[in-house]
């Protein structure tokens, strides 16, 4: 029973902890993507110490409470669409063949992206970003795409090394056995 009730609490402090890092993300000007990658590490803890389920329950209940508390919808909806990726990671990483890997990961993101847009301008109607993109030309937009590319191979980078990290350096501070 010991370890059930730990594995609850842990979840709840990472779930809270995620909401709070995507709340102080909406405070700051210009932290639409970057709070969301902020709120997907206490999923990592997670997902090394108890596993996927328990870290879907926890992305799961902080992209609700982000949808519910966060005024910056735009920020919710990257967190939404992306949050999860941290507990996909380790599926794709097994994947064989570096090419199929890497196209894999960025069809995944690139699939995001388009469907969090789409859902934001055309569902959702949300005139303030239709004004936001619309001095834009196509070649730019697909640039910025091309960038968001980039800079989410990087995260993907980071999110293993800090995997890394937990497992060998930062769970002795945490967990004491």
């Amino acid at each position: 029973m010991m370890g059930r009730s730990h594995e609850i609490a842990f979840c709840g402090v990472s779930a809270a902890l995620g909401t709070v890092l995507l709340l102080l993300g909406s405070l700051v000007p210009g932290a639409t993507y970057c709070a969301p990658v902020l709120g997907m590490l206490p999923l990592l803890p997670t997902l090394a110490e108890y596993g996927r389920r328990p870290a879907l329950c926890v992305y799961g209940v902080t992209a609700a409470l982000a949808l519910l508390l966060i005024p910056d919808k735009e920020l919710a909806g990257v967190y939404l669409f992306l949050g999860y990726y941290p507990v996909l990671q380790p599926t794709l990483n097994r994947l064989r063949s570096r090419l199929v890997r890497l196209s894999c990961k960025l069809a995944v993101f690139n699939a995001a992206v388009l469907a969090l847009y789409f859902l934001l301008l055309r569902v959702l109607g949300l005139d303030i970003l239709e004004s936001e993109f619309a001095p834009y030309s196509m070649p730019f937009l697909l640039a910025l795409l091309g960038g968001g590319n980039l800079v989410f191979l990087l995260l993907d980078r980071a999110l293993g090394q800090l995997t890394l990290l937990w497992r060998y350096r930062l769970r002795k501070l945490f967990f004491r056995h």
